[in-house]
């Protein structure tokens, strides 16, 4: 008794499914599966390559950080809408798996063989959740992954504007130094000219010199 329960169970969802799966092949009839996944492959390698080009661009303007993170949030819109198209794709070409598995079964007029294949569905079944859970956590460690790549891009572009502004903070203490030290020279020449010119007047007046002062060096304030 409680196989036959299991045995009509199994043969009123395989019904239930294949009606199901046939009013949605009529809503997505003549699409071309590979066409289409074609088309997503190379969108999405347009995104990656104008993504990498917004980011060089970004460290040429002053908001580096909120360039990167528009740039960031515009690969990932892009990509969530590739990614629900791919979803599409796969649920259609899985529909036709089981269309296409369903159609078998229910041409088959044999119980058993009907069971057996009942039974070789639920193992498929358990593979596929199987799977979809191993791509998961496969995401979910991608996903940390770019998380972290993100951060560490981000701490890159802090230190480098750190840097860039200790350089500036540099070359401007450089730069007062050395106009410090042209007013230091061009006062010590001035006042070497000075001495010379009253040194020509007291020889032509014919005035004794005075004691020369001790000579200051020229590289020195």
């Amino acid at each position: 008794m409680k196989r036959s329960a299991l045995i009509f169970s199994a043969l009123s969802l395989c019904f239930a499914c294949t009606a199901s799966l046939l009013a949605q092949e009529s809503m997505t009839q003549g699409l071309d599966i590979a066409s289409e996944r074609e088309r997503i492959k190379t969108e999405r390698s347009q995104m990656e390559s104008e993504y990498s080009n917004s980011l060089r661009a970004c460290y040429q303007k002053i908001h580096v950080n909120n360039c990167k993170d528009e740039a960031f949030k515009t690969r990932l819109q892009k990509t969530n809408v590739l990614r629900a198209q791919e979803r599409v794709l796969n649920d259609q070409e899985r529909k036709k798996r089981s269309a296409a598995a369903l159609q078998s079964i229910e041409d088959k007029n044999s119980l058993e063989s009907q069971t057996e294949s009942a039974e070789r569905r639920a193992r498929n079944s358990q593979q596929h959740l199987d799977k979809l859970e191993s791509n998961l956590e496969k995401n979910q460690e991608r996903l940390a992954k770019e998380k972290s790549e993100a951060e560490n891009l981000e701490k890159n572009a802090q230190r480098e504007k750190e840097l860039i502004e200790r350089q500036r903070a540099h070359a401007e203490k450089v730069e007062a130094a050395r106009m410090e030290r042209e007013k230091y020279l061009q006062k010590l020449q001035s006042a070497q000219e000075h001495r010379e010119q009253v040194e020509r007047n007291r020889v032509q007046r014919g005035l004794p010199g005075a004691a020369p002062l001790p000579a200051r060096p020229l590289d020195k304030p």
